[in-house]
């Protein structure tokens, strides 16, 4: 399994990738899947980081050259929160899950995060009902600090989001 920063020539993959992960788990995400399908895949290529961005996708690639998943990163753009950022949107298609895909990626970003200068910490949310997301931060380390309720609202339903972080 290879895994990499995406780049401009994966917009497409990204973008159906990501779409099927709105679809699939509409709890998880914040980006609906409609929002999702509207955007085209150039706008999702900021994502992806380069410049003076400290962003990035990473992608994991099986040997058949297939995006499996995907995990990205934000760094907090403002002088006083520069010593963090924030694990957004991680997905592993249906059939790479439970082979370690994510995992591998969270490891990856973590690591690539412990090398950008001046990182402290790692923020993400995780919807509380999503066991096996939660199960995978704990395992990396992450710790809970807080839980915003009602975070999210679809198809009539609301749910809870868990902040963690992970001290660097």
């Amino acid at each position: 399994m290879q895994i990499r920063r995406l780049v401009a020539a994966d917009a497409r993959e990204y973008w159906e990738t990501r779409n099927m992960g709105l679809r699939e788990f509409p709890d998880a995400f914040t980006t609906a899947y409609e929002e999702g399908l509207a955007a085209p895949p150039e706008r999702l290529v900021a994502r992806f980081g380069g410049g003076v961005s400290d962003d990035f996708v990473l992608g994991a690639f099986p040997a058949r050259d297939t995006l499996a998943g995907y995990a990205g990163f934000q760094r907090e753009p403002r002088l006083k929160n520069r010593h963090k950022g924030t694990l957004v949107g991680m997905y592993v298609l249906p059939a790479f899950r439970r082979q370690q895909v994510g995992r591998l990626l969270l490891e990856r970003l973590i690591d690539e995060v412990r090398a950008l200068p001046g990182m402290e910490r790692l923020n993400l949310t995780v919807t509380q009902t999503n066991e096996g997301a939660r199960t995978l931060y704990l395992q990396a380390g992450f710790v809970a600090f807080g839980v915003e309720k009602s975070a999210l609202k679809t198809g009539g339903r609301y749910y809870d989001k868990e902040h963690m972080v992970l001290v660097l």
